[in-house]
């Protein structure tokens, strides 16, 4: 069991270098050690001391819980993925192109499915309107960056960024089974942060204006897909459901075959991941309990539907 933690752990620190000799001047000069010592180590002649793992660890952010499965009744391992999306750097652009290909794989399997519960509106649906994006990158930077604050017009979108964002919410609409409950006060709130934030002077009439704009063609391409129960692009199934109670939290959980997949959003943007199965079990049991309690508005129910999106635009036009 010794050898097996152990040789983890090599793995591990393996999979944080491209080059084999890179690996060893980055552990010599972190250990301040000579480079013939984390050979021996390396080839396991030596061990590392519990000071040399703390190092390395931390170094090289590796979790030694997840490493050694330390498992608690009432836990289940998580990972917080907290890209910059205003000034990323490559490691940012990393984290989000290694999601979008494993979303990618994901949904070419059978029976692949994705369900979300939200009280903001999913970042895989406003991605294609201009302003609603900056308006949650703008959010991000003032809640994450609140000693730098950035009005409305100084926030721009790196066009790498938009690719990377893009695929990401491409990739979500290629799963063969896809479902989003709404909070029914999601438009509500969005409008009220946006009157806020004008209030404030951080975006101005012209913005709000536009921001607005972009709602109303953001309901109009949702109540479409709500008619035809597919996305336009990719011709996928899609049902929209409207929740009769308050929605606290947003999660997602990502199903097909032996992947099993769940996210809790934080931070407006961020999401904290897990493949842990109990936290994936209870997710999707929570998600369907609120189905059960929510309204059915794609292929059905039409003058619910019809209601629903006009009380959301006369929302939008007090704007």
């Amino acid at each position: 069991m010794d050898n097996y933690l152990y040789h983890l752990l090599l793995t591990e620190i393996q999979k944080a270098f491209a080059k084999k000799s890179t690996m060893v001047n980055t552990l010599a000069d972190i250990l301040n050690i000579e480079k013939g010592a984390v050979y021996r180590r390396l080839r396991q002649e030596v061990p590392f001391t519990f000071n040399e793992i703390a190092i390395i660890t931390k170094h090289l952010k590796i979790s030694l819980d997840n490493l050694i499965g330390i498992e608690v009744k009432k836990s289940a391992p998580a990972r917080l993925r907290l890209p910059d999306f205003i000034a990323p750097q490559e490691e940012d652009y990393k984290i989000l192109g290694n999601f979008s290909k494993f979303l990618r794989k994901v949904n070419q399997m059978e029976n692949s499915e994705v369900a979300s519960v939200s009280n903001i509106l999913p970042q895989d649906l406003f991605f294609e309107f201009r302003y609603l994006f900056i308006f949650y990158m703008f959010k991000w930077n003032y809640h994450y960056n609140n000693d730098k604050v950035k009005p409305f017009h100084q926030i721009a979108i790196l066009p790498e960024m938009n690719k990377y964002l893009s695929e990401f919410a491409m990739e979500i609409r290629k799963f063969n089974k896809i479902s989003y409950v709404f909070d029914s006060k999601m438009f509500r709130i969005l409008v009220n942060d946006i009157i806020y934030f004008n209030s404030i002077r951080l975006i101005t009439k012209e913005e709000v204006t536009k921001l607005k704009e972009d709602l109303l063609s953001m309901l109009d391409s949702l109540e479409q897909m709500a008619i035809t129960g597919q996305f336009k692009e990719t011709g996928k199934p899609v049902n929209l459901y409207i929740s009769d109670i308050a929605i606290t939290t947003n999660y997602t959980y990502l199903e097909a075959e032996n992947v099993h997949f769940s996210m809790v959003k934080t931070f407006t943007l961020s999401s904290v991941t897990s493949l842990d199965e109990k936290m994936f079990e209870r997710m999707k049991k929570w998600i369907h309990s609120l189905i059960k309690l929510s309204t059915l508005i794609t292929l059905t129910n039409e003058r619910q539907r019809v209601l629903y999106f006009e009380k959301q635009r006369k929302i939008v036009n007090e704007l």
